[in-house]
C-alpha cells in the first residue's frame, strides 16, 4: 500500500506564525493550543503546500502576516517546507510566496505590483507546472483531501460525487442476485437480455401512455360514428332513380345524333395535329441542339481551366511585385548597418572618464583598466551584433533574389497558358452564338408535311365551328343538368346508407380494439410494477453490499416515494441518524470510518488532520498517521508525539 507520512513541517511567516517547526517523524501527534494560536494554520499550510488551498478548500485566503492593527506586514517571504516520507522515500517539498516591488520610471519609490511563488522539490527549483505534475502523479487532489480530512467527504463533495464514489467501492449488483432475492421478478429476465432495467421501464411507461391516449379516444370516436346513423327508404329511392335515368336517356337521344361526342372527337384530332407541329420543329433542330449542348459543356471545362490559370498568373505576378519591392528595403538596411558598423568601430575610449567626478583625481590603474575593458567589451558586442544582423540580412536578400528568379522563370509559360486558353474560350463562344442563331432561324413552315398538317387543321376547325352551331340550335342542356342533379342527390342519400353500414362495422372494430387496449395496458402496468420492484430490490442489495464495507456508518442510496417510485439520493447515517444531525464527535468518527475504507479502496495512506479533537473522547482506530489539533489554555503551540 502506498503511504505519505509527515516527517517535518516548517512554517515561516505563514498566517501569523513567524517560525514554527513540527517534527512528528512519521508518528501520530497531538498539537495543543488556545484558539487563534495557529492549530488550524498547520493544516492550512500543509494543504497550501500541496494544492494552493486552505483546509476549507478555498484558494482565496490570506497567508500573509498581519500587524496588531490587522494590516499586512510587507517585505516578508511566506514559506512552507515539508519533509515527507512517500512510500519509504524521503521527499522535501517547499513553496515560497513573496511580494514583487517595482520602481516605475519617474518615481522615487517602489510600488507593490504583484506576487510570485517559488517551487522546490528536494531543494531543486521547479516550474509551477512541473511541481503540480509531480504531485498529481503521487495522488489526485480530491482523493488526498478525502483521505486527510474526516469531514471532507460529507461536507465538501457534492452528494452525487459521494454516491458515485460509494458505488465504485461496492461494485455493481448482478441480475441473478436480484432474481435470487425475489423469484417473482424472473418474468423480467427475457426482457432484460438486450436492455437495462431503466430502459425497459422507460419503454413500458412510454407504451402505457400511448395506449391510454388511444384508449381514451375510442369512446369519442364511437360517439362520432354513431351520429351518422340514418333511416332511408331504399326501395322508393332506387325506383325514383331508375325513372330519372330513363327520362335522362330520352332527353339526350332527342338530338337525333350525339353532337357532344362528335365535338369531343374533333377537339382531340386538333390537339394531335398541334402536337405534330411541335414535333416537326423539334426534329428540325435536333442535331443543332445536340451540337450546342456539346459546345456548352466544352465551354464550361475550358472556362474553368482559363480562370484557374489566370488566378495562378495573377498570384505569381503579385509575389514578384512584393519581392521586387522588398529588395531595395533590404539593401537599404544593409547599408545602414555598414554605416553604423564604421561609426562604432571608429569610437575610442573617453580618457576623461578616468577622472573621478568627486575628487577630480585620476582613478587607480586597476579601475581605469576595468573601464577600458568594459568599453572594449561593449564595443565588440555592438560590432558582433551588427555583423550578425548583416549576415541575416544578406541571407534574406539571397533568399529573396533566388525566389524572385524562380517566379520570373515560370511567369512567361503561365502567361502563354492563359493566352491560349482565352483564345480557345473565345472560339467556343463564337460557335455557341452561331448555333443559337441557326436554331432560332429554323423554320418548319416550309416543309411539305407542315403544310399538309396545316390544311387538315383548317378543315377540322371549320367542322368544329359547324358542330358548335348545331349544339346551340338544339340545346336542351338545362333539362339534362336538372335530371342529372336529381340523380346525384338520390346517389348521395343511398351513399349515406352505405356509410352508416360501414360505420357500424367500424364501431364494432373500435369496441374490439378497446378491449384489446385495456388488456395491453394491464400487461404494461404489470411489467412497470415488476420494474419498480426490481429497482427497489436491487437498491436494497446495493445498500447492503455498500454498508457491509463500513463499521460505523451506513448509507442510504435510494428514496422510495409514496407512489412506489424510487429516487436516487445519498445520505450518510450513524445508528440511523443523518450525518448533518450528528454531534461533532460522531461526525469525526464517521469520517474516520469512511477514510479507513477509502484507504483500502485507493490503496493509499495519508496523514489525517483532526481539528477540534478535544470534542472527541475516543476515536476509532485508523491506519494512517494522525495529527490531532486540540484546544486548551496554552498561549503557544505544544506538540506531543505518540504512537
Amino acid at each position: 500500500m502506498n503511504e505519505i507520512k509527515i516527517l517535518e513541517l516548517t512554517l515561516r511567516n505563514f498566517k501569523g506564525i513567524k517560525d514554527f517547526i513540527l517534527s512528528p517523524e512519521g508518528k501520530n501527534i497531538n498539537v495543543y493550543g488556545d484558539n487563534a494560536t495557529g492549530k488550524t494554520t498547520i493544516m492550512d499550510s500543509f494543504i497550501w503546500l500541496l494544492f494552493d488551498k486552505d483546509s476549507q478548500n478555498s484558494s482565496n485566503f490570506n497567508i500573509k502576516t498581519l500587524d496588531e492593527n490587522g494590516n499586512v506586514i510587507h517585505g516578508l517571504e511566506h514559506e512552507v517546507k515539508a519533509k515527507l516520507e512517500i512510500d519509504g522515500k524521503a521527499i522535501v517539498l517547499q513553496k515560497i510566496y513573496k511580494e514583487k516591488w517595482t520602481k516605475k520610471r519617474g518615481e522615487a519609490k517602489r510600488t507593490l505590483t504583484g506576487h510570485t511563488t517559488d517551487y522546490f522539490i528536494n531543494d531543486v527549483p521547479k516550474k509551477k507546472s512541473e511541481y503540480e505534475n509531480y504531485l498529481s502523479q503521487i495522488i489526485e487532489e480530491d482523493t488526498f483531501k478525502i483521505l486527510t480530512n474526516p469531514l471532507y467527504f460529507n461536507t465538501n463533495l457534492h452528494w452525487k460525487d459521494r454516491r458515485n464514489l460509494a458505488l465504485n467501492i461496492c461494485g455493481e449488483v448482478d441480475q441473478e442476485e436480484v432474481f435470487k432475492k425475489d423469484s417473482s421478478l424472473k418474468e423480467l429476465k427475457p426482457l432484460l437480455k438486450d436492455k437495462s432495467i431503466d430502459d425497459l421501464k422507460a419503454e413500458m411507461t412510454s407504451r402505457r401512455r400511448k395506449l391510454n391516449e388511444e384508449l381514451k379516444s375510442i369512446p369519442y370516436r364511437i360517439d362520432e360514428l354513431s351520429r351518422g346513423d340514418v333511416e332511408v327508404d331504399v326501395d322508393t329511392l332506387t325506383k325514383e332513380k331508375k325513372e330519372l335515368e330513363v327520362k335522362l336517356g330520352e332527353v339526350k337521344n332527342a338530338k337525333g345524333m350525339d353532337y357532344d361526342f362528335r365535338l369531343t372527337g374533333i377537339k382531340g384530332s386538333i390537339e394531335l395535329l398541334k402536337n405534330k407541329f411541335k414535333k416537326l420543329g423539334q426534329d428540325l433542330t435536333k442535331d443543332l441542339r445536340e451540337q450546342l449542348a456539346n459546345s456548352l459543356e466544352q465551354k464550361s471545362k475550358v472556362s474553368k481551366d482559363y480562370y484557374q490559370a489566370k488566378t495562378e498568373l495573377e498570384e505569381n505576378t503579385l509575389k514578384i511585385g512584393k519581392l521586387e519591392k522588398s529588395i531595395p528595403s533590404i539593401k537599404k538596411e544593409m547599408e545602414e548597418l555598414r554605416v553604423r558598423f564604421k561609426e562604432i568601430a571608429a569610437k575610442e575610449f573617453d580618457q576623461n572618464s578616468t577622472i573621478c567626478p568627486t575628487c577630480k583625481q585620476e582613478l587607480p590603474n586597476e579601475d581605469i583598466q576595468k573601464l577600458i575593458n568594459g568599453f572594449e567589451y561593449d564595443k565588440q558586442n555592438q560590432l558582433n551584433s551588427i555583423n550578425l544582423s548583416g549576415k541575416l540580412l544578406k541571407e534574406q536578400l539571397e533568399s529573396v533574389e533566388e525566389e524572385l528568379e524562380g517566379l520570373q522563370t515560370i511567369q512567361e509559360p503561365k502567361f502563354e497558358v492563359v493566352n491560349n486558353l482565352g483564345l480557345e474560350l473565345a472560339t467556343i463562344e463564337v460557335d455557341i452564338q452561331n448555333l443559337e442563331e441557326r436554331i432560332a432561324k429554323a423554320d418548319a413552315t416550309e416543309l411539305e408535311e407542315y403544310k399538309d398538317i396545316q390544311a387538315k387543321l383548317s378543315k377540322l376547325n371549320l367542322e368544329k365551328e359547324e358542330v358548335e352551331k348545331l349544339l346551340e340550335v338544339q340545346d336542351n342542356s338545362e333539362q339534362i343538368l336538372d335530371l342529372e342533379s336529381k340523380i346525384t342527390e338520390i346517389n348521395k342519400e343511398l351513399a349515406r346508407l352505405d356509410l352508416a353500414k360501414e360505420n357500424k362495422k367500424r364501431i364494432q372494430g373500435l369496441k374490439d380494439r378497446e378491449r384489446e387496449l385495456a388488456n395491453m395496458v394491464a400487461e404494461t402496468e404489470k411489467i412497470e410494477f415488476l420494474c419498480d420492484q426490481y429497482i427497489i430490490t436491487k437498491a436494497e442489495l446495493l445498500e447492503d453490499k455498500l454498508n457491509s464495507k463500513f463499521k460505523a456508518v451506513k448509507f442510504k442510496l435510494f428514496d422510495i416515494q409514496v407512489n412506489g417510485g424510487i429516487n436516487e439520493t445519498f445520505v450518510t447515517t450513524v445508528n440511523g441518524v443523518p450525518f448533518e444531525d450528528l454531534n461533532n464527535a460522531m461526525k469525526i468518527n464517521a469520517g474516520l470510518d469512511i477514510i479507513n475504507t477509502l484507504t483500502d479502496y485507493y490503496n493509499f495512506k495519508a496523514p489525517i488532520f483532526i481539528d477540534n479533537r478535544e470534542s472527541v473522547n475516543e476515536i476509532i482506530d485508523v491506519k494512517s498517521q494522525v495529527i490531532n489539533l486540540i484546544v486548551n489554555s496554552s498561549k503557544k503551540l505544544i506538540v506531543e508525539v505518540y504512537g
